[in-house]
């Protein structure tokens, strides 16, 4: 696949993510940071002549796919955090089981902000992170709990509707990594939180969105992170304890 956009430490794709995973070279890279479409409840509701299970199948079939990719261009010390949240756990973790790579550990990303609900339910305060890790890969702090606030609301800087706090993102990547010139890749990557954050820190970002609107738009935004617009910021594990 082309580049759609580059940099000295950074490089955007425009196009399907299984394309573009089914074209990165085994062991190529050393974590993936992302968030994929949820896929939930696309089909049916429940009420008509379709069960709603179907959806949950037919969503953890595209997971199964794209996380046996990102496994496959991991490095044996590699890493992969995906975003997701309480309705799409059940795939997640179908898929996880079809792809034969368990879940390590999954992350509660306490947003500090309650998010708006139905007229009924609870209303959210949180959201997901499960990582998956390659066989010599493991997070470096024992001192991390798998609960971490990073405030948030419904305000989202650039404007993309699923973007996640660059904070966030650095604690994923320093979680699983000890040096720095590593390569973070993002196959969903919106509006390349991923790789602002990867940037900061000193690593190498490739990434991949099927939107060219958001692609021209993280350009601008990876161009100036490697310009170093962008600091790291984030909670230590003291800090976020």
């Amino acid at each position: 696949m082309t580049p759609y956009a580059s940099g000295k430490r950074w490089t955007i794709y425009n196009g399907d993510a299984l394309d573009w995973l089914a074209s990165v070279p085994d062991d190529e890279a050393d974590v993936c940071v992302t968030d994929s479409p949820y896929s939930i409840n696309t089909k049916s509701d429940g009420d008509g002549k379709l069960n709603p299970w179907a959806d949950y199948c037919n969503a953890a079939l595209w997971y199964t796919t794209w996380i046996r990719d990102v496994r496959r261009v991991l490095r044996p010390h590699g890493a992969l955090f995906a975003c997701l949240n309480w309705r799409s756990q059940v795939p997640f973790q179908k898929a996880a089981c079809d792809a034969k790579w368990p879940i390590e550990s999954m992350l509660v990303w306490d947003k500090r902000w309650i998010g708006p609900g139905g007229s009924r339910g609870l209303r959210p305060a949180y959201e997901q992170v499960a990582l998956w890790l390659r066989e010599r890969g493991q997070v470096h702090d024992r001192g991390l709990a798998d609960v971490q606030p990073f405030p948030w609301s419904g305000t989202k800087p650039t404007g993309h509707p699923a973007e996640k706090p660059v904070p966030l993102l650095q604690w994923c990547i320093r979680s699983v990594t000890t040096d720095t010139d590593r390569l973070v890749i993002d196959p969903f990557m919106g509006s390349a939180r991923t790789g602002v954050a990867a940037l900061s820190l000193g690593h190498r970002f490739a990434g991949c969105d099927m939107d060219e609107a958001w692609c021209e738009k993280s350009a601008r935004w990876l161009a100036d992170a490697e310009a170093g617009g962008v600091q790291s910021s984030m909670f230590t594990a003291r800090e976020s304890a």
